[in-house]
């Protein structure tokens, strides 16, 4: 069965001007842990931070031109993004890649789907999506969303905001905002 990794935090200092080492927590995948029981292995994991950044030119953003969501099977999340979620298969306009993998529109906005590994958990993950990773979409009206999850048995929770938005999560567990606007 599986279980929550629970971080253990090794140590806490600041990172400062004067320092160029922040310590990161240490993952435990003890199930008994708990922020103050010692980690499986002692090993610290040190980051090295330059000591300053600097900004050389105005970097002028356009906006996002995809995401990428990691999948295990591209014609089922095709089908869902398609099908469910009222997407459009874009495939035919991008480069091959040398993996399998599709491209599908959000408005003016593309996500690629990867059928490639993915190291994230299956199991354990909040039942909210808005408390995990997630990709914000909008659309004008989620009623129409709301009857597609409905109908195809798919779970979904509304955002705890108040606004009209719902989270939902694609069949390999990816968690999926759509708000109203």
């Amino acid at each position: 069965a599986g279980h929550l990794i629970t971080p253990t935090i090794l140590s806490t200092p600041i990172p400062s001007k004067s320092s160029n080492t922040c310590t990161i927590l240490h993952m435990s995948d003890n199930p008994q842990s708990s922020p103050s029981s010692p980690p499986i292995s002692s090993t610290s994991l040190q980051h090295q931070h330059p000591p300053t950044y600097t900004k050389h030119k105005p970097i002028v953003h356009k906006g996002m031109h995809h995401a990428g969501m990691l999948v295990s099977n591209t014609a089922k999340s095709m089908q869902f993004y398609m099908d469910v979620l009222g997407m459009d298969d874009v495939t035919h306009l991008r480069h091959k890649l040398p993996f399998h993998g599709a491209f599908v529109q959000a408005g003016n906005h593309q996500i690629h789907l990867m059928e490639l590994e993915s190291m994230d958990p299956k199991t354990g993950r909040p039942e909210h999506g808005g408390r995990d990773k997630h990709l914000a979409l909008t659309v004008n009206d989620i009623t129409p969303l709301m009857e597609n999850l409905d109908k195809n048995g798919i779970f979904y929770t509304m955002s705890k905001s108040g606004r009209r938005a719902l989270f939902c999560r694609d069949p390999d567990g990816n968690a999926l905002e759509f708000i109203e606007d």
